[in-house]
């Protein structure tokens, strides 16, 4: 997407010379790889620290991988709207100090000119990861989704246990919430109209899911 932006200006631009014309090939490279070289920090004792200038984060401090010392989690935006978020973990040192243990560059949904991505992360008292995003729809729909998911550290990864969403038709009122347990092989559907009664009871339905074994998030993407 780069590459777009900037190509698009070159038919108003009256290159003369060879000389120029190599300059300006050199920029149009670069730039990007300006944008692209940015990096997390691999220690440091905050999430604001690990970001490069520029970028925003979110952050969550637990004990994820059981060693009995604080490790931290964090949610990495880049100025460039349409990037994927990166989220990263950090495991725990002596000191204070924190240190990159994994990227995940692509789990999470880019920006895009049509919805907002409102992320939040977190980490449970028995040291499982949460993350939600809200979407919500500015063009080509009706569409105001929450979606949650829990990813436990257990052989040398993280593992998708659960996952809960939300998801309501602004325009109907039409809502269903779903909750499903990977670790039971349960599945709740909850349908109900937030412009009914609130006091109406929302329909339930139960199911099991097939037994299949869990994501890893390293091979998980939303």
């Amino acid at each position: 997407m780069y590459f777009a932006h900037f190509f698009v200006f070159l038919p108003k631009i009256n290159l003369s010379t060879t000389a120029r014309m190599k300059k300006l090939i050199l920029i149009l490279l670069m730039a990007p790889l300006a944008v692209w070289g940015q990096s997390l920090k691999t220690t440091g004792t905050s999430a604001e620290e690990m970001i490069p200038e520029g970028w925003t984060c979110q952050s969550a401090y637990g004990d994820m991988n059981k060693d009995g010392v604080r490790d931290m989690a964090l949610i990495a935006f880049s100025p460039e709207k349409e990037s994927y978020p990166l989220l990263a973990v950090y495991w725990g040192e002596a000191g204070g100090r924190y240190r990159l243990w994994r990227q995940y560059p692509e789990a999470l949904l880019p920006g895009n000119e049509y919805a907002i991505h409102d992320y939040t992360i977190g980490i449970t008292d028995k040291g499982v990861m949460k993350i939600s995003v809200n979407i919500f729809m500015t063009a080509g729909g009706w569409g105001n989704s929450d979606y949650t998911y829990l990813f436990r550290f257990q052989q040398g990864d993280f593992f998708l246990i659960g996952e809960d969403s939300e998801s309501m038709a602004r325009n109907t009122g039409d809502a269903e919430k779903v909750s499903i347990n990977y670790l039971t092989h349960k599945k709740q559907v909850l349908e109900y109209n937030v412009m009914e009664d609130s006091k109406k009871k929302p329909r339930e339905r139960w199911s099991r899911i097939p037994k299949e074994p869990l994501k890893s998030l390293s091979d998980w993407g939303m």
